[in-house]
């Protein structure tokens, strides 16, 4: 058996014995909307404990973080539509409050370049990874893409260039298009890309709306934002064989990276999981990872190689 097959195996394996433990794990739709709203719960109730003054600025931007942290799993879950899916409302008002809380990039589109990732990751066309600085020596450019979704834009134009080369070469595409009302989406995406401009020019104003937008809204992003995109451009490497799973990912678990790793849902770790078995809820990948560690590791996928820092991702020959 080849190794991603072994892999693939292993942790179908140890979900089945998971759930069998614990057969409450296999209600994902409950778990799911628990999740979201225990999330939203816990994010306005610290608003309204710093609002009041009980809890200060310095504790309410890492705790409505952590509730970020939540919704950016369920959005990539019900990208791959693991749950929720007999009702396509019930969907989308998750994905739209979802949306709200992360300020960024609308999940319908964020959908079709997450999907394209699994068929091209770390490839020239990954538009997803290469949007958040996946194959970029570290410098000025890569810790502004890591720290403002707004720095994207910089990668814009080498992405597409990829994506054409691509297509001229014969190979696939992806497909981006959205109908034409889909326009006053964007219009909402590029707000959202304009909150910390708009939050700072304000605070310099003396606007008593900018220090409160600034805390409930925009730092709390800025921590999920970079802490996710650290840990996903990390993880990942680029001048690999093209659908090879175990040259994709590493695992990304050093001690380290623990502060960022909280608010990401310990990402670096378990993420390559993910590549070999999409299906798994978020939750159940969590538990299942430290069983599995030394399988990843026997066959082929590395651990803590932090030289891919100065290799700009590029996997170690």
């Amino acid at each position: 058996m080849s190794p991603s097959r072994t892999i693939r195996a292993s942790i179908r394996d140890a979900d089945r014995r998971l759930v069998a433990r614990h057969p409450w794990l296999a209600d994902d739709d409950r778990i799911a909307l628990a999740a979201f709203s225990l999330a939203w719960i816990w994010m306005l109730g610290a608003a309204l404990l710093w609002l009041t003054g009980l809890l200060s600025a310095w504790l309410v931007v890492p705790a409505i973080a952590l509730g970020l942290s939540v919704l950016h799993e369920l959005e990539h879950d019900l990208i791959h539509d693991l749950y929720l899916t007999r009702s396509a409302a019930l969907k989308n008002a998750v994905l739209f409050g979802i949306w709200v809380g992360k300020a960024s990039l609308n999940p319908w589109s964020r959908g079709r370049i997450h999907l394209w990732h699994h068929v091209v990751s770390g490839q020239p066309e990954d538009i997803e990874e290469r949007l958040i600085g996946l194959g970029l020596p570290w410098g000025l450019k890569r810790v502004v893409l890591t720290l403002l979704p707004a720095g994207s834009i910089a990668q814009a134009r080498s992405i597409r260039r990829a994506v054409k080369a691509r297509r001229l070469a014969g190979g696939r595409t992806p497909d981006l298009r959205h109908p034409p009302w889909f326009a006053a989406v964007r219009v909402v995406d590029a707000a959202f890309i304009a909150l910390p401009f708009l939050a700072v020019g304000g605070l310099m104003l003396g606007a008593p709306w900018a220090w409160p937008l600034l805390v409930l809204w925009v730092l709390p992003n800025t921590i999920r934002h970079a802490s996710i995109v650290l840990m996903s451009s990390s993880s990942h490497y680029v001048e690999i064989d093209r659908a090879n799973l175990v040259q994709q990912n590493q695992i990304l678990d050093q001690p380290l990276f623990w502060p960022f790793q909280l608010f990401c849902w310990n990402f670096g770790a378990t993420h390559v999981l993910h590549h070999f078995h999409v299906q798994q809820p978020f939750w159940r990948r969590t538990l299942v990872f430290a069983e599995l560690r030394s399988t990843l590791i026997h066959n082929g996928v590395p651990a803590n190689d932090l030289g891919t820092f100065a290799r700009a991702n590029v996997r170690a020959r």
